[in-house]
């Protein structure tokens, strides 16, 4: 009896097995099936695609909304990768084509969409259109339960970089949205966003007021540099202190210089001198050169090798200190002028 049993429950373990081959065999077939037919719809619409964005928009907007709908479902992910690629008016027009077949209206509804790629996809979509109109539903995505979406809504806002969004965007890193995304949106947001950076360089999260000095260096404003050396005299938080080194470096001017040389004192934490010597360098502060070789026996590697580094870029002053060093059987100051030799920096 036991040996009936067994064999029944081989076979029937056998048929199981040879029907979800069958299932597996037929999805494969059906989802083949369905791309091959995707791919034949979309052919002709993405030609037309391609010829509408190479002759900047000015002909065949009527051949794209005339494309039957299922036609233009098919082609439409070539359609939104175009709109991230094509500036200007080939992309006024593309953008107005997604408006005239209505997925503009789709995409802006749904960012309330309860499945949260839907959301996601949408808030990318709207952000590549540069809408101006998405701006207050998307900084509502700022807040969003999911992560993923909320990183999404970020580089979308910077897309558009409309200035209502600098404020909730410095908001949003409270809600651990990474800090270099954070920046870049509101780089490119530009100066626009200054009122509300420079004002974040008070907030008492010290994420935030990284982030807006981050955000400064790359916007690449020289009037911030005042705000920064202000922020500087007040300001304890070594990481803080790291990033403000960092813009300064960035904006550079007369202004940058003292507290750069003050912050390399041996009586701050490494990395902070190791900042404020970096910074040195990028600005190009030649009067800095004495403090700078003076840093070449630093007890710090970092500090030491940053110094070097700093002394090739300000030029035959900061290499002549170099080479005294250098001859003394200075370790930085050789590697320092053989890396300089090696990629054409030597004066």
């Amino acid at each position: 009896m036991a040996i009936v049993v067994l064999t029944i429950a081989i076979f029937v373990l056998a048929g199981l097995v040879l029907l979800l081959t069958l299932v597996a065999v037929l999805i494969r077939i059906v989802r083949h099936a369905r791309n091959r037919r995707r791919e034949r719809l979309a052919r002709a619409p993405r030609r037309a695609l391609l010829a509408f964005v190479a002759e900047g928009g000015q002909e065949g907007m009527e051949d794209l909304l005339a494309i039957p709908p299922a036609a233009w479902q098919a082609a439409e992910p070539t359609a939104v990768a175009l709109l991230e690629k094509v500036r200007g008016e080939a992309h006024q027009a593309l953008a107005e084509v997604f408006a005239r077949r209505g997925v503009t209206t789709r995409a802006l509804r749904q960012l309330g969409h309860f499945d949260a790629a839907h959301r996601a996809r949408a808030a990318e979509l709207l952000g590549n259109l540069r809408l101006t109109e998405a701006v207050a539903p998307l900084c509502r995505l700022l807040a969003d339960g999911k992560p993923e979406v909320r990183l999404v809504a970020v580089r979308a806002l910077g897309a558009i970089g409309h200035p209502e969004a600098a404020g909730l965007l410095l908001d949003a890193l409270t809600r651990d949205v990474p800090v270099h995304m954070v920046a870049d949106a509101l780089a490119r947001i530009g100066e626009a966003a200054l009122p509300e950076v420079h004002g974040a360089l008070r907030r008492d999260e010290a994420v935030v007021r990284i982030t807006a000095l981050e955000a400064l260096g790359l916007i690449g404003s020289p009037g911030s540099v005042r705000a920064i050396v202000e922020l500087l005299d007040r300001e304890a938080d070594p990481d803080v202190r790291v990033a403000a080194f960092g813009a300064l470096g960035r904006l550079g001017g007369r202004a940058a210089v003292p507290p750069l040389i003050t912050a390399v004192a041996p009586t701050n934490p490494p990395e902070v001198r190791v900042a404020a010597a970096r910074a040195l360098g990028v600005v190009g502060a030649v009067a800095a050169a004495e403090t700078l070789a003076g840093l070449l026996s630093d007890p710090t590697y970092r500090v030491a090798h940053e110094a070097a580094g700093s002394l090739v870029l300000l030029g035959p002053k900061g290499q002549a200190h170099l080479r005294r060093s250098a001859e003394a059987g200075g370790a930085h100051a050789r590697e320092a002028l053989a890396l300089a030799e090696l990629t054409g920096a030597e004066g």
